[in-house]
């Protein structure tokens, strides 16, 4: 049966909402133009074989062998058997193949599979048919029409012991055939997958790659096309499962991650619509020999305006709204100096100001934060940092360590997964040396990365439940001049104010050492001082005003500026040019993504073509 697929629909219409009134009449006439195309070329598709859905549930046991089950969902109308095709395979086999159908019927297996026997000789059978590359998981089709098989079988050998972590890289779906849906579920009685002790990428597809309730899934988010297929990378700890020397590869971890990514597409310069625009805009040469019915191009219009209506009317992720003035400040010339510690001395809440109203380059607040989190645990006591002598901790490049050793958490959310972060880069004696968080970063960027995007998120939530974001229905025009209503953020006259106090604050720090009148303050507020200068990316300037000032400083603080501050601010520094690394070496955009799967996931449209597994199959 032909459907309509209202929510991908939804989704290219929702893409388009920002666009100038022009943009969207020339992209919806496209849109138009493409709809009528993919209708004429599906309905000369309805009467061939379909594959609806494929669920598959893949079990690990203690060993790293995969039990799997797969469910597939077809309408077949010809042919004579399904197939699942396997190669590249490596240290892996397949093995306790079968099959059940809708009716609970077990089909016989066969020694040995023929593939050009009749659909009398297999119907109600199964069998493996080896081929030189690999080999194939063969069954009848026994009926046609609405079939429903539920396939069986064993991968050992499932989990691979590289020469540095355990890791599992497999191709669980590359049919060359459309599937309506897929979904992957990856569990072990061994581990509950998480965030914290996993790290997981997919590739081929639009799909999604999540953690849910201590499994992996996998969700190809739609349609399957005959050209995509679903790739799981994932990162596991060392000694998760009882590898055998069989499990064991030559080659590290980061070997296999570089070869997954080798052949991901620069796509960081395509947006939704521009993406659109372009895969229809080599059907156009055809389209315009193709006379459009009136009726199906007036059905067509109906359905986009009804979608887009539908759209405007559910969009109720709301956007910030700053005010009149919007989030821009004043120039430094007309902002007044501030001398309090302005944010109720919240630096979470001061981050999420300082970016939302661009006080400081991104770059600069991102390394600013850690930096400050890290003096304002030093201030409490929580960690300590270290002079390092010559081969105790074998440093080359930074004389300064942070001792982690007299904290377990901390009670503030954002903090606490920082601190576990450092805790996990420091290793067995939990003293966090330069060179071995560049180390950690490598390898684990994309976690610290998500660290600074839940920031902005818990930080936003708590600004709503406080009463300082309200929210508000706005009225504005849509396409076709469709008045629609979304939901609205309203920033709040305080958040404003702790904007202005920020930038105040920071033209105060700056100026502080040839202001006429110094006023004299205690050293705890010099400490505050100090930590909201490291968040706005200017504590070396402060710390000169501070020296010029009060000399003795260092003699009463908690914060050696000469030698606290080299240490946390070489910590900052290597987190964020990690981050800044990885992205370019995957060379894909992580919205959506860096979509926070609760956990580190990230799905692509490409990569991952060196990994071993399924290589075909469907109905023939």
């Amino acid at each position: 049966m032909l459907e309509f697929n209202f929510k991908a629909y939804e989704k290219i219409i929702y893409k388009i909402q920002g666009e100038p009134l022009w943009r969207k009449y020339f992209i919806s006439y496209y849109l138009l133009l493409f709809s009528y195309f993919c209708f004429w070329l599906l309905l000369g598709k309805v009467n061939a074989n379909t594959i609806n859905r494929i669920d598959m549930d893949v079990n690990i046991d203690e060993n790293g062998n995969a039990n799997i089950t797969e469910v597939w969902d077809a309408n077949l109308t010809s042919g004579t058997e399904g197939f699942r095709a396997f190669s590249k395979l490596g240290n892996a086999t397949i093995s306790n193949f079968s099959v059940i159908d809708e009716n609970g019927k077990e089909y016989t297996a066969l020694q040995k599979w023929n593939t050009k026997a009749n659909f009398d000789s297999k119907a109600y059978k199964s069998g493996i048919n080896y081929v030189s590359n690999g080999l194939e998981l063969c069954w009848g089709i026994s009926e046609y029409g609405h079939r429903t098989y539920t396939l069986k079988y064993n991968i050992e050998n499932f989990v691979t012991q590289y020469t540095d972590i355990q890791g599992i890289y497999f191709n669980f779906l590359n049919l060359k055939q459309e599937i309506g849906k897929a979904k992957i579920t990856i569990h072990s009685d061994k581990i509950d997958f998480s965030y914290e002790n996993s790290k997981i990428w997919a590739f081929g597809n639009n799909g999604n790659i999540n953690f849910i309730n201590g499994t992996i899934v996998m969700d190809s988010n739609g349609e399957l096309s005959s050209s995509q297929y679903m790739v799981a990378l994932v990162k596991l700890e060392n000694n998760v499962f009882n590898l055998g020397d069989s499990n064991k590869s030559s080659e590290s971890f980061d070997d296999i991650y570089e070869s997954a990514f080798k052949s991901v597409k620069k796509t960081e310069n395509l947006n939704g619509s521009s993406r659109m625009f372009s895969s229809v805009m080599g059907l156009i040469v055809s389209l315009v020999f193709t006379l459009a019915p009136g009726l199906i191009l007036i059905v067509l219009v109906v359905i986009t305006i009804i979608v887009m209506g539908k759209v405007s009317n559910n969009n109720s992720s709301g956007y910030l709204d700053f005010g009149p003035i919007g989030n821009k400040l004043p120039p430094n010339n007309e902002i007044e100096y501030w001398r309090e510690v302005p944010c109720d001395k919240d630096l979470e809440r001061a981050y999420w100001v300082a970016y939302q109203y661009n006080i400081v380059p991104v770059s600069e607040l991102k390394q600013g934060i850690v930096g400050a989190i890290l003096l304002k645990w030093i201030k409490q006591g929580i960690v300590t940092v270290l002079k390092a002598k010559k081969g105790l901790f074998d440093i080359k490049n930074n004389n300064y360590v942070i001792d982690f050793n007299n904290v377990q958490d901390v009670p503030n959310e954002i903090e606490n997964r920082l601190l576990q972060i450092l805790i996990d880069a420091s290793g067995k004696n939990r003293i966090l040396e330069s060179n071995e968080f560049k180390k950690w970063c490598k390898n684990n960027y994309d976690e610290l990365d998500t660290w600074f995007s839940k920031i902005i998120g818990i930080e936003q939530l708590k600004l709503e439940q406080q009463g300082l974001i309200t929210q508000s229905s706005k009225e504005c025009k849509g396409l076709f001049g469709k008045t629609k209503i979304i939901k609205v953020k309203n920033v709040g006259k305080e958040l404003q104010d702790d904007a202005m106090h920020l930038k105040g604050l920071m033209k105060f720090l700056l100026d502080f050492s040839i202001m006429p009148e110094r006023e004299y303050f205690e050293v705890h507020i010099w400490d505050e001082y100090l930590i909201f200068a490291e968040l706005l990316g200017i504590a070396e300037k402060v710390e000169k005003q501070f020296s010029k000032v009060y000399p003795d400083f260092n003699k009463v603080s908690k914060l050696d500026i000469e030698n606290t501050t080299i240490a946390i601010r070489g910590i900052a520094e290597i987190g964020y040019n990690a981050i800044e690394a990885g992205r370019r070496r995957e060379r894909a955009s992580s919205s959506t993504s860096y979509r926070d799967s609760g956990g580190g996931g990230s799905s692509y449209s490409s990569g991952g073509e060196s990994s071993g597994g399924s290589s075909g199959g469907g109905f023939r």
